[in-house]
């Protein structure tokens, strides 16, 4: 029974439902993932291609998911920012070595880091709006609204990859490269 009285009919009555994934034993968490979209981990972190992160969330969530990341690079570059100004504001030539090392030191990483999320805010911003300008149906019109059927990866494509994808509405395939 729910708080409302009525019963449940399937587990799949949950809102979220088919949001969840679940492992190989049946537990809820992220199942393995495997096959030609995963790439090596890199200490740990899987990085998954362009083509497999679509397919698994779908474009309009993948879009999403880009937006929000690229800006917390933003968020962070500007925070690296403000700690290098906050450094190079503090620097007394009187005070000792050590404090000017230091101050020199938060200084130089507050820029690093500040350069660093630039240029990877950039980076995702412009593949994400790059893939989005290409989205749509030319048939239908419907946007965002495909299925990938294929990938190549283009290392001089601004998008990284060139995906052959095929509408959900009305199965007209095209090329976003």
């Amino acid at each position: 029974m729910t708080r409302w009285g009525s019963p449940i009919a399937s587990s799949a009555a949950h809102p979220h439902e088919r949001t969840r994934r679940y492992d190989a034993s049946g537990r809820l968490g992220n199942a393995p993932q495997q096959g030609p979209g995963v790439v090596a981990p890199v200490r740990g972190i899987r990085a998954v291609n362009v083509d497999a992160a679509i397919g698994a969330r779908g474009f309009r969530r993948w879009y999403e998911r880009q937006l929000v990341e690229s800006f917390a690079y933003l968020t962070t570059g500007v925070l690296s920012l403000i700690m290098m100004a906050v450094a190079v504001e503090m620097l007394e030539f009187r005070s000792t070595a050590a404090g000017l090392v230091a101050l020199v030191a938060i200084a130089t990483g507050g820029g690093g880091m500040c350069v660093f999320a630039w240029r990877r805010f950039h980076h995702l911003l412009s593949r994400a709006e790059f893939l989005a300008e290409q989205a749509s149906c030319g048939r239908c019109g419907v946007y965002g609204r495909f299925a990938v059927v294929s990938s190549r990866e283009l290392p001089d494509a601004p998008g990284g990859c060139s995906l052959h994808v095929r509408c959900r509405g009305c199965g007209n395939e095209w090329t976003i490269a």
